[in-house]
């Protein structure tokens, strides 16, 4: 039956695909075609499959795989995506430590193919996916299923509780839960997970933080003694809003520059079009070291894998999908930089790490655009104010790591190395 609905829901998602421009040719993968896919797989070597959806889990899990090949030397690691944004990250990060594939479309024959020719060792999964079909098959195959980095946002504990019978029979297929707090630790239970298998472990994002900047502001055309204002992973609706408020920094503070990362890069043509349409000269970062900015340009990032460096070199941080969307997105890449970091009141997936920066003075909440612009004057009017919110966020960061170390030691028990 589940075969069947899942059948009937790819084909009318399919027209969607194809509509969006997700469709692409590593897409036929999913179904089973991997062919030259694992052909860098050395058959003698036992394999650790790992899981991340897109960009965000796969920057989570960076060090940890590079971790995981130190730790277990005799294995092939294998990271899945479903995305072509992360898969484009993974390969280009990661390539170096795993094989890069996409994962699986949920069809009960589909999933044995996979497992039929990775034969993993283990499966991990970062934070909560929860696939009937891929569960079911890796439980028969006794291979051992461990979630990660997990948590379980607002409209994800409903979603599954109002399935809650398919999800119990589900999660039962899962041999570790490793959650990164108390609420999802508790979620997870009442939906069905056995309490002897749920850890908290923290979150694997406090680890996974950038090191040295590998760019200067002169290698972006911008000097010195400017000021980058960088709004990173922004979604519809916010564009507009930072460039207002960035019109109206611009006449007290003529050194700002502002920088827009949009969540999904297909949107940067959209986010060129919205900059030309208020009045602004777009510079797209993939050519800014042909450009000379100034306050009439706005540069819109076009490239994937570059907003931790440029969060480095910024003044002022906004993290995007708070203001309008609504859910968050990652603010500790930020943050452990020692960046004065703004976000909006819609940050459900990240609620517990936003608690736990406000707690500490590390992070800057706003309400609406009026405050946003607000905050921003201020920070920019009292560096003293701004370098005390970077220094608190820093320190948060510090003291919330140890979760990778935590996740490795549960791993390494699966894989029936409690004694090394």
């Amino acid at each position: 039956m589940y075969d069947i609905v899942f059948v009937f829901l790819a084909i009318l998602y399919f027209p969607y695909l194809v509509i969006l421009g997700k469709w692409h040719p590593g897409f036929k993968t999913r179904f089973g075609c991997l062919g030259s896919v694992l052909a860098g797989r050395n058959e003698a070597q036992k394999c650790i499959w790992i899981h991340a959806v897109s960009v965000g889990e796969v920057l989570a899990i960076t060090d940890l795989i590079r971790k995981l090949k130190k730790e277990f030397p005799q294995h092939t690691i294998i990271c899945s995506t479903v995305t072509k944004t992360g898969n484009q990250l993974a390969q280009e990060q990661l390539g170096g430590d795993c094989l890069v594939i996409y994962a699986p479309l949920d069809f009960s024959w589909t999933v044995r193919k996979f497992i039929t020719t990775i034969k993993p060792a283990i499966y991990i999964s970062t934070e909560t996916e929860i696939w009937p079909n891929l569960y079911s098959a890796l439980h028969k195959a006794s291979v051992p299923v461990i979630q990660i980095n997990g948590r379980i946002s607002d409209k994800a504990y409903r979603g599954y509780n109002r399935v809650r019978v398919l999800t119990k029979r589900v999660l039962a297929c899962v041999d570790i839960f490793c959650m990164q707090s108390p609420l999802d630790a508790d979620r997870i239970e009442r939906l069905g997970a056995a309490p002897e298998k749920v850890r908290i472990v923290g979150n694997l994002k406090f680890d996974n933080v950038p090191g040295a900047a590998e760019i200067k502001k002169e290698d972006l055309g911008f000097g010195e003694d400017e000021d980058l204002l960088i709004a990173g992973s922004t979604h519809p609706g916010e564009e507009d809003i930072l460039i207002n408020a960035y019109h109206a920094l611009i006449a007290g503070f003529p050194g700002l520059r502002l920088v827009i990362a949009p969540r999904h890069i297909e949107r940067a043509d959209f986010v060129i079009g919205i900059v030309e349409k208020q009045g602004y000269h777009p510079i797209r970062f993939s050519e800014i070291k042909d450009h000379k900015g100034d306050t009439k340009s706005i540069v819109v990032v076009d490239t994937i894998g570059h907003l931790r460096n440029l969060y480095s070199l910024a003044k002022i941080v906004f993290i995007g999908k708070t203001l309008t969307v609504g859910g968050g997105q990652n603010m500790i890449e930020s943050a452990c930089l020692g960046k004065p970091t703004i976000v909006g009141p819609m940050t459900q997936n990240f609620k517990d790490v936003v608690a736990i920066f406000l707690k500490s003075e590390g992070l800057v909440q706003v309400d609406d655009p009026r405050e946003l612009l607000e905050e921003m004057r201020k920070l920019l009017s009292n560096p003293e104010k701004a370098r005390a919110i970077g220094k608190a966020a820093q320190q948060t960061v510090e003291n919330h790591q140890g979760a990778t170390l935590k996740t490795i030691k549960e791993i390494r028990q699966l894989l029936g190395y409690e004694n090394m």
